[in-house]
């Protein structure tokens, strides 16, 4: 088995799945805001700046402009933390929880009716599948294992 074809299969069936609408939704929860409230509500309404920017794979200033656009919607609130007062803790304000839970309540709805078109042996068989890959992609990523976010950089300097 050529498992570099079926891998070029998978990035094919990856891309191919960019434009449709239901995929367009669900990325919207792995970006800016949505993320942020995203993570914030899968981790008890609060977390450190600290953990909000490894969480969600971006720079602390990047998090830093997010929650003060945050703040400023009312989605979110800082406050000191009790045990140490040089630490933030951020916390989703209940406009905050109701906007992300009603957004994630919609994609839920809608890969739910996906998932039962599916059958239910075929939705457990992706989801195994899907768990197994996220697994192994954050395996070699906490082993060093290049993501390709440098391709660009070698791209640029080989055409020079």
């Amino acid at each position: 088995m050529d498992y570099h074809i079926l891998a070029e299969r998978l990035v094919d069936l990856q891309t191919s799945f960019h434009p449709v609408p239901i995929s367009q939704e669900l990325a919207v929860l792995d970006r800016g805001m949505f993320l942020a409230l995203n993570y914030l509500m899968l981790h008890n309404y609060s977390a450190y700046p600290k953990e909000l920017s490894r969480g969600m794979g971006v720079s602390s200033a990047r998090v830093a402009a997010l929650l003060n656009h945050l703040e400023k919607e009312g989605l979110i609130s800082r406050r000191a933390d009790p045990g140490d007062n040089r630490q933030v803790i951020v916390s989703l304000t209940e406009e905050g929880a109701e906007i992300i839970g009603k957004k994630r309540e919609r994609l839920l709805d809608m890969v739910a009716q996906i998932l039962e078109e599916l059958g239910p042996e075929d939705a457990e068989t992706l989801l195994r599948i899907e768990q197994k890959l996220v697994n192994r992609f954050l395996l070699q990523a906490q082993n060093g294992v290049s993501s390709g976010t440098d391709d660009r950089k070698e791209a640029d300097s080989s055409s020079e």
